[in-house]
């Protein structure tokens, strides 16, 4: 995941459109007579010489990053990311693409191309390829291990098509469109940036970025001549990483943070834990060249951390001695020589670190002496939880250092002064600010401004919306294509709608209220007395009055709309019954529980 993957902290479950039926599972179909997806329709005829830009996620948010390029016949997609549930989405795991307007055009997809290999960029794929009809992805090497053992999970590895290409060196052709590739830095290996030649015109995708002189070892920095190369090429349109666009100067280089490390490793009196993102290979590398020149010992701690060390060292992205690095379960040592890498840096409620800080990990316990880094940035709406862990491990005797006592993590996204350098050596016509919230786009946009860009030549974007570039022009078309939230919750995908984050979110505020009515079959008669059984809502010994009233409310309701409908359905009855409770429940505690009539015919 990126390091900085903030998420803007608004709730809007309510305001979720209904998620289309969940007819994958885990990558496969459940049944082939599954609902088939909602269709958009099909724009008007697409020229050859005009190119069509439609970003499917990133624009109204940090993640889901998904852009579509179609031009005529053929589409080309730069990258397909997940985002993290937002707040007013409980028990969601993921939220992932609307790709319903691909789905109908998979025949037209000539390819993939990720441009580095967080979730926010690949995390959709295992996902949604099968449903694309498995079009070829394109990647740099560290992204396609990352990819490949995805789709290892999904059990799709033999079925998807990665092509791995080299940065310095490939041309693709896609139809009407080529794509060559300018390295960037980033917070893990083989980011790159994207040039797409087009018949409308060139276009460059920076895919998320900053410049880095001083990168990790054996990381290379940007291509500063090539990107400059580009520029010179009359570039049309330039679609930026916005993310830190409100963050002024420059972000600070990688090997700034391994020289702030060091003294802190080496220093620690007893163990030290350090919680970082698995994907941020640079920071681990310098935590590996720190223990071997001081002769510590690291203990690896975390699925996914085991998995990010093992796939960039069987690819040669890290570098160490077979005996420096040792699963947790083999933990063991003198305690000043001992290093813990460790997920679990943004509260995550089953990390590694969480496990630590409640006591429930099996291999470390938190002992007077001991020291925990977190060497990452808080994503925004995870501070509380990582404040929870943060005071467990003070109570349990660790000393704690985080990033707002010390400079111990980077971002791996430019701050103004990259972002204007980026403009200054692409020298677009046009500047389209991607990837982030609509305030970090416009915040872009006063920078474009700052270094010389027309006000009429930079154009804030939304998901669905479709940008016409052709004829030295860009222009926002007035067609848009209606996307939805498709939630990933377990195993079902998109099967969880409005209805049920509206329920779901009900009985997290007030708890739920099950209503239990018997009737006779044949005469519709309540054959007992209601019974009535709450969750989260009352203490039943203490509320006695308060359930009495609802008993008769409901007894009530129930004569009422059989007397006036006798022929009334059974979920017009428990509707109406719900709806006179939930009024009395307002009127008598000020609460809104989620009510659940149940009729039982005997």
């Amino acid at each position: 995941m990126k390091e900085n993957f903030q998420k803007h902290v608004t709730s809007h479950a309510h305001r979720v459109p209904p998620s289309r039926p969940a007819h994958f599972y885990r990558g496969r179909p459940s049944s082939p007579h599954a609902h088939s997806p909602r269709i958009n329709k099909p724009p008007h005829h697409i020229r050859g010489d005009v190119l069509r830009v439609i970003p499917l996620g990133g624009l109204n948010e940090v993640g889901q990053n998904t852009m579509v390029f179609e031009c005529g016949n053929d589409i080309v997609v730069i990258d397909l990311g997940l985002q993290f549930p937002e707040i007013g989405m409980p028990g969601i795991d993921y939220i992932i693409p609307d790709t319903a307007y691909l789905e109908q055009r998979k025949n037209r997809i000539r390819g993939i191309i990720i441009t580095h290999g967080h979730l926010d960029h690949i995390g959709g794929i295992p996902y949604l390829i099968e449903k694309l009809g498995f079009p070829p992805i394109f990647s740099a090497k560290l992204t396609a291990g990352f990819i490949k053992k995805q789709l290892e999970e999904f059990g799709l590895e033999r079925r998807a098509k990665i092509h791995i290409f080299d940065p310095d060196k490939a041309i693709l052709r896609f139809g009407r469109i080529e794509a060559a590739f300018f390295r960037v830095n980033h917070s893990i290996p083989d980011a790159v940036g994207v040039l797409l030649k087009t018949p409308a015109g060139n276009i460059v995708h920076t895919g998320d970025f900053k410049f880095d002189e001083t990168p990790a070892r054996d990381q290379k920095p940007a291509d500063l001549q090539h990107i400059a190369k580009i520029g010179a090429s009359n570039v049309l349109a330039l679609f930026s990483d916005s993310t830190n666009a409100l963050e002024p100067g420059r972000t600070m280089s990688e090997t700034s943070i391994g020289a702030n490390l060091e003294p802190l490793i080496v220093n620690a009196k007893g163990r030290m834990i350090i919680a970082s993102f698995s994907s941020l290979i640079g920071r681990l590398q310098q935590v590996f060249d720190i223990a071997l020149k001081h002769k510590k010992k690291v203990f690896l701690s975390g699925r996914s951390m085991h998995d990010s060390v093992e796939i960039a060292r069987n690819l040669g992205y890290l570098r160490y001695p077979a005996n420096l690095v040792k699963d947790i379960n083999h933990l063991g040592g003198p305690d000043k020589d001992t290093i813990i890498l460790t997920t679990g840096s943004q509260g995550e409620e089953f990390s590694s670190l969480t496990r630590i800080a409640q006591k429930e990990h099996q291999f470390v316990k938190i002992k007077p002496g001991d020291t925990v880094l977190i060497s990452a940035s808080p994503i925004i709406g995870n501070e509380r939880a990582i404040s929870n862990v943060i005071n467990n491990l003070a109570k349990l005797g660790a000393n704690i250092i985080h990033d707002r006592t010390l400079d111990v993590h980077t971002s791996g996204h430019g701050c103004q002064e990259d972002l204007k350098m980026m403009i200054d050596l692409i020298k677009p016509k046009y500047l389209v600010p991607i990837h982030g919230e609509y305030f970090m786009r416009q915040a872009h946009k006063a920078l474009g401004i700052e270094m010389g860009i027309k006000d009429e030549n930079i154009i804030l974007i939304e998901n669905g919306d479709i940008l016409e570039l052709g004829a030295g022009k860009v222009h926002a078309s007035h067609q848009k294509i209606k996307l939805e939230h498709i939630l990933i919750d377990g195993y079902g995908v998109g099967d969880i709608g409005t209805q049920i984050l509206y329920e779901r979110n009900k009985m997290s505020e007030n708890g739920i209220v099950i209503v239990l009515l018997t009737i006779n079959a044949k005469t519709r008669k309540l054959n007992a007395k209601i019974d009535i059984i709450s969750r989260g809502f009352v203490f039943m010994q203490k509320s006695e009055e308060v359930i009495e009233k609802m008993k008769k409310v409901a007894e009530a309701a129930y004569q009422e709309i059989t007397k006036k409908h006798p022929g009334a359905k059974r979920s017009d009855i428990k509707r109406y019954i719900a709806n006179k409770l939930q009024k009395t429940t307002e009127d008598q505690l000020d609460r809104k529980p989620l009510i659940l009539p149940v009729i039982v015919e005997i």
